[in-house]
């Protein structure tokens, strides 16, 4: 993707030829000095002052916010310049791309290579760097083959290079036009540093773990990359989760020199951030367990990411069948801060390939594989400031799981707590300890997650709101965190008798919505299914129905059309007999729905059913239901005092008919014509 750059900023064209004298008084004249950045900078040798001094005024006039950097992004941009490779490990939303940007705007004759994981995330990148005047393209297996472009990118035209890892070496048996360009002395040449953003994926993804080969090979075969360019290229290491086993794997793997390395290291706490644990009722397929999202009446909403561990999950829960024009026009109005859509499905994409600044909520729908992601989506939420909370709902399973195959050894506090992992291992065998650990804790869980990422600074377990989380504090109990509160709806709660709950019981207002195990249903007896011939026409129209239904929702944007009636519940209305829809309840019974879904949807739903099968009614079926109408208002004309009813001979009583006439009557079954469709 080339960028195009309307206004470049107005960066004063001769900086590059002021003397250190000029740059420090035009900084002192022009920057803030109530920053952070003044006493760092006078605490630096006289070379690297003068090179941060410039940085800071070339930042301050690049965009009309007038950024000034901060020391570790000064830091980072000074031992690059001087070819020492860095590792920046702080938390998401704290200013790792500037590390990236600083660079390219101190040298604008040299170009960057940044290794991004996502095509979304690079476009995100793009954009950014677009900002700041830099020419920037993007370079996966959808980028044109534009000879012009390409001729661009081999002569140093473009000043970022924003990559995806599989295009720097042979890829499914093809070697991308990007790879055969670090065989050419003239590309080559002009690249000047390497960025690898979201550095964590080194590891993660790119190097095999546990018995299992690497999920995407290419990122652990950055090593490749830094043989084939210059000697001397500086790299620099990018992540908001840097544990310190995934850091030491990638400092070793990448063959980072003790003697030329830069470690950062800010703290990753989040102090708007609550964090809290509710466990899954019954399976991940009961999509009941996330009603708390939306409540009843409809209030407010909370911008919201709901993780999945896959996407056919993701699909069930969202609207699945969506085009990928509709998907993007989701995305980029759930981007929006005064879009409409307010919940947005995802998978482990969006926890990188996400910048919304207005999340209020992360919800992670199953227990995470280990605690790096489970960091990194949490990391997506209150990126302004604003009160958020990252909640994980982990299966029971997470609860009851054995760790007996750990043993003593190992060091890896992500490691399965089944020991080692097949190619076929199920979920509960992949679970990391420390992510078991996490959801089983009755500690603090903001102290959980600074053990995990060894943060020893001051800052690491402070707050920002009255809430730390959902775990005791001795002898601060107002700063455990109530979850109920945050959102709308109500969570689900499995009782000690096997009752399902919306509410915990300590909520007045809380509704049963599954009977204590053991609690047989009562059921309308008669026949159990429709006649075949009318399931489909039925299935139809309750399908245009809902469809309409979701339509018109006020809500739709937020609640999902399996909200209202979901495939499977389809099927059950259209295969029930008529005999057992007779009204609202048996709807709803059918169903197993709630209260509230019966209050809001249960009379529509009756209403179609119902009107169908008066519609393909037989007509001396039809007669008789006239008949008993014309019957009912008889006898109210007659308890009104209308005389005219006097004269009528009563009905024979039943003792008087035929015992086999009463009989036959009685079973019966009703006759089915289906009509035709027009």
């Amino acid at each position: 993707m080339d960028t195009y750059i309307p206004n470049p900023p107005l960066i004063p064209p001769n900086l590059h030829e002021l003397t250190p004298a000029e740059l420090k008084s035009l900084f002192y004249d022009l920057l803030p000095q109530d920053t952070t950045t003044t006493p760092y900078i006078e605490s630096l040798s006289p070379h690297e002052a003068t090179e941060s001094i410039r940085a800071c005024i070339i930042a301050f006039f690049a965009t009309p916010k007038h950024v000034v950097p901060r020391p570790f992004q000064l830091q980072a941009t000074v031992a690059l310049s001087r070819g020492r490779d860095v590792i920046v490990d702080c938390g998401t939303g704290s200013g790792k791309t500037l590390c990236q940007i600083l660079p390219n705007l101190l040298h604008p004759t040299s170009t960057s290579i940044t290794i991004s994981p996502l095509k979304r995330l690079q476009v995100v990148q793009a954009a950014e760097f677009e900002r700041w005047g830099i020419k920037t393209v993007c370079i996966n297996e959808d980028t044109p083959n534009d000879p012009e472009l390409w001729a661009r990118i081999r002569t140093g035209y473009y000043q970022h290079l924003i990559v995806q890892p599989e295009q720097l070496k042979t890829f499914q048996g093809h070697l991308p036009r990007l790879a055969r360009l670090l065989d050419v002395p003239q590309f080559t040449k002009t690249i000047s540093r390497v960025h690898v953003d979201e550095g964590h994926n080194h590891v993660l993804a790119g190097l095999p773990r546990f018995g299992l080969s690497a999920f995407r090979p290419s990122w652990g075969s950055l090593k490749d990359l830094r043989l084939r360019l210059r000697k001397g290229v500086p790299f620099e290491v990018l992540s908001g989760t840097f544990p310190p086993h995934i850091k030491s794997a990638v400092v070793d793997h990448l063959q980072f020199h003790p003697s030329n390395i830069l470690s950062i290291k800010l703290s990753s706490n989040r102090p708007n951030t609550s964090y809290a644990t509710h466990p899954i009722v019954g399976k991940l397929s009961d999509l009941r367990n996330l009603n708390f999202l939306i409540g009843s009446p409809h209030t407010f909403l909370r911008k919201t990411i709901v993780f999945h561990d896959n996407r056919q999950e993701a699909s069930d829960a969202a609207v699945f069948g969506m085009s990928q024009d509709y998907l993007t026009k989701i995305f980029n109005d759930f981007s929006d801060p005064d879009g409409t859509c307010k919940i947005l499905h995802g998978t482990e994409g969006a926890s990188t390939g996400i910048d919304v600044g207005d999340i209020d909520a992360v919800i992670d729908y199953g227990c995470p594989q280990n605690m790096c992601t489970a960091l990194q989506r949490a990391g997506r939420c209150g990126r302004r400031g604003q009160p958020s909370v990252y909640i994980v709902m982990p299966e029971p399973w997470a609860y009851t799981a054995s760790l007996d195959a750990l043993g003593a050894e190992g060091t890896d506090p992500d490691r399965p707590i089944s020991g080692r992992l097949l190619k076929d291992s199920k979920k509960p065998d992949r679970a990391g300890l420390a992510m078991i650990l996490y959801v089983r804790s009755t500690l603090c869980l903001r102290d959980m997650i600074r053990r995990y990422l060894a943060d020893e600074s001051e800052h690491a377990l402070a707050i920002s709101t009255s809430w730390c989380c959902d775990r005791p504090h001795l002898g601060d109990p107002f700063r455990q965190y109530d979850k109920t509160v945050f959102f709308p709806g109500r969570f689900l709660y499995l009782a000690d008798d096997g009752a399902v709950w919306a509410g915990d019981e300590d909520d007045a207002g809380r509704v049963m919505l599954d009977p204590p195990k053991g609690t047989k249903r009562k059921r309308r007896r008669g026949p159990a299914n429709r006649p075949i011939a009318q399931r489909v026409p039925l299935h139809e129209r309750l399908t245009r129905w809902v469809d309409a239904a979701h339509t018109s929702d006020p809500l739709r944007a937020a609640r999902l059309r399996t909200f209202i009636l979901s495939d499977a519940d389809l099927v059950s209305l259209a295969t029930a007999h008529p005999d057992r829809v007779q009204s609202v309840t048996d709807v709803v019974a059918i169903l197993q729905g709630t209260a509230e879904w019966e209050e809001e949807w249960g009379a529509q739903v009756f209403e179609v059913i119902s009107t169908y099968d008066a519609e393909i009614a037989p007509p001396a079926t039809r007669s008789r239901r006239q008949t008993k109408k014309k019957k009912v208002e008889v006898l109210t004309d007659e308890e009104d005092g209308d005389e005219s009813s006097d004269h009528r001979p009563d009905p024979a009583p039943l003792s008087e008919v035929s015992t086999n006439v009463r009989r036959t009557a009685r079973n019966r079954a009703p006759t089915w014509k289906l009509r035709p469709q027009n």
